[in-house]
């Protein structure tokens, strides 16, 4: 049996809502809001604040769908982003990329305004400028120029950038290949609490790559991936804890992830409990509970 490697993942367009919030009138009862009340909105976007004006704009687009609500939304984001504000940008490019009831569909349009976001370091423009170039949506595909927005998105702290350049540099894929580099996103991404991440700098300790081995480590970052509900890394953890990798033999904790993840429908973790569970080494040596794991193959 070998440990699970995660390495695919899903490049997609992110929202400004994904990583971040999404700014409202409802919201203005923050201590940093420069307004007050709906009144202070609607007064300062009559004279043209570029924020007040995104504002607005974001309570007309939440509003509904009807026509009338997101021609008005759309025009107020024009406005506040042809005065600057960037988050007005990505929103102007979100709306040609899914199209509304107001704007029809269109991948061109959508990129040019990720662009002029991203101009202004907005992360998610960043991200979704990259995503445009990997796909090749809007633009010809260019994997390489996608790995430049991606990784300055990714050096403004956006979690889904670091997985793919993570991923990028891991494999080859538009860039140098380069391990050490990999880990290092990956390890940044880990840390933000992304499961799928945590699995793989778990594989990089247990492999060596991009980093000294080190399986006490890698089942560290198995565990903290498991307990954070993912079924790959507790099958890693649990085939770990069973043949005494970084730790010695636990049968008792092996069958523990092994059964969190043969419950999720993960087949390896599901053969692992019959092996744990038929092998006389096992003080829970158990041919009742074998038979019971062997009848889910």
């Amino acid at each position: 049996m070998k440990l699970r490697i995660l390495l695919i993942l899903s490049i997609i367009f992110t929202s400004a809502c994904s990583e971040g919030s999404n700014s409202r009138i409802s919201d203005l009862q923050s201590k940093d809001s420069a307004f007050k009340s709906e009144e202070d909105v609607k007064i300062s976007a009559g004279k043209n604040d570029p924020q007040a004006l995104y504002l607005l704009a974001s309570n007309y687009a939440t509003n509904s769908d009807a026509f009338e609500d997101q021609k008005k939304a759309f025009e107020l984001f024009e406005k506040s982003a042809n005065l600057g504000n960037d988050e007005a940008m990505l929103q102007l490019g979100l709306i040609y990329q899914d199209g509304s009831s107001y704007i029809k569909i269109n991948n061109e349009k959508a990129l040019y305004w990720y662009k002029k976001a991203a101009e202004k370091n907005n992360p998610t423009a960043l991200h979704n400028v990259g995503v445009a170039y990997y796909e090749g949506i809007g633009a010809i595909q260019n994997k390489k120029i996608a790995y430049e927005y991606f990784y300055k998105a990714a050096r403004l702290g956006f979690l889904q950038s670091q997985k793919i350049i993570a991923y990028q540099l891991y494999t080859g894929d538009g860039v140098k290949k380069d391990l050490k580099e990999s880990f290092f996103w990956s390890q940044k991404a880990a840390e933000q609490g992304d499961i799928k991440a945590q699995n793989n700098v778990a594989l990089n300790y247990e492999k060596g790559e991009g980093v000294q081995r080190d399986p006490v480590q890698s089942l560290n970052w198995f565990v903290k991936s498991a307990n954070n509900g993912n079924p790959e890394a507790q099958y890693n953890a649990a085939l770990k804890y069973y043949i005494g990798n970084g730790t010695p033999q636990n049968f008792s904790k092996s069958i523990e992830y092994a059964e969190k993840s043969a419950n999720s429908g993960n087949k390896p973790a599901i053969q692992l409990l019959v092996n744990i569970y038929s092998d006389e080494k096992n003080p829970k040596y158990n041919t009742a509970k074998a038979n019971y794991w062997k009848s889910k193959l």
